[in-house]
């Protein structure tokens, strides 16, 4: 009976240490504000994965960088000291040059376009390298579509000459302002207002939402509604703390980021449209809204920057997103 009773205490601790390992709380980390749609996407991903677990799996999402900048959130992602974190493409071509290609100027030819893509099997092998650098690629979320702002009104390429525009430190990103007449100036994204502020740069590029978010908006004259680039992101997970769920966490995990990815593709462009809808009521900053033509203008100037950025692209990729977009109907960006 002792040794009954002795075996029935260790199963009883193996089983209290085994709920203990899940009454850790996932840690999910971001530079967001509250306001924008990705930011709230990971609030959802919390909620799916308590609700796909029962309650099992729980996770804290800090965002505003309360947990660092994204180069300390990649390097605690490989540590497995957070275990989530999202994050732009354009920031992890150092780990692999396959998701530079996302990097390329008006790659997609539509928004519908671009979300039916990066929920293809294709856009999930982009990112299969980055498993290899301790990260697990879990799905896509979505930024929407990065425009200019700026003091300087633009409708044509030559009105960029000479124009100081801050950009992300990503050698496409630069080259594709370098290539409109502009001079790129790579900047931390926390810097950009002060420098607007004191002229120390004369615009920028970005999402509707991360305009409104950091009030780029009050400092600048103009958004011309370009869409260079529909800024996908990664929702991905610490490959340690990957490899240390069971088969059957892994799944409720995935599916859990499935539709944390759905809820936020479906809200993005329209918050992003909202957004352009309350700066045309406004009338500040002014919103020049280009015509077919005129983009064309920017696409034809900016068509050097594949043939200059050959070598650090896999054209592999390019190609299949070429032809992946071969039915879909060329649309102006409206978010």
């Amino acid at each position: 009976m002792k040794r009954f009773g002795l075996i029935l205490a260790l199963v009883v601790l193996t089983l209290s240490l085994a709920q203990g390992a899940y009454a850790k709380e996932f840690v999910l980390g971001h530079t967001g504000q509250p306001s924008v749609t990705f930011a709230q996407a990971g609030e959802k991903f919390a909620e799916f994965l308590a609700e796909e677990s029962g309650g099992k799996l729980t996770l804290k999402a800090m965002g505003a960088s309360a947990l660092g900048n994204n180069r300390e959130g990649i390097e605690q992602i490989q540590q497995g000291v957070t275990d989530f974190w999202i994050i732009s493409t354009g920031l992890l071509a150092q780990f692999t040059k396959a998701v530079t290609v996302y990097d390329l100027p008006y790659l997609f030819k539509s928004e519908k376009a671009a979300q039916d893509f990066v929920n293809s099997d294709i856009a999930m092998d982009i990112v299969k390298p980055l498993e290899e650098k301790g990260m697990q690629p879990l799905g896509y979320f979505i930024m929407g579509w990065r425009h200019i702002h700026s003091n300087v009104a633009v409708r044509k390429p030559e009105d960029l000459k000479g124009v100081k525009i801050r950009t992300e430190p990503a050698p496409i990103r630069m080259g594709i302002f370098k290539a409109l007449g502009a001079s790129p100036i790579p900047m931390d994204f926390g810097e950009v207002f002060t420098s607007l502020q004191q002229g120390v740069i004369d615009a920028g590029e970005n999402t509707l939402e991360n305009i409104k978010s950091q009030g780029f908006n009050t400092v600048q004259k103009y958004i011309i509604m370009d869409g260079h680039i529909l800024d996908p992101m990664l929702l991905v997970m610490s490959k340690r703390s990957w490899d240390k769920l069971s088969d059957e966490d892994k799944a409720i995990v995935q599916k859990a980021a499935d539709r944390a990815c759905t809820w936020d593709q479906e809200n993005v462009l329209a918050n992003n449209k909202k957004i352009l809808d309350e700066f045309k009521a406004a009338g500040t900053p002014e919103v020049i809204e280009l015509t077919p033509e005129e983009r064309q203008g920017f696409r034809e100037a900016s068509k050097s920057v594949l043939d200059e950025h050959k070598d650090s692209i896999d054209m592999g990729f390019y190609e299949k997103i070429m032809k992946f977009q071969e039915s879909y109907a060329e649309e102006a960006p409206n978010s």
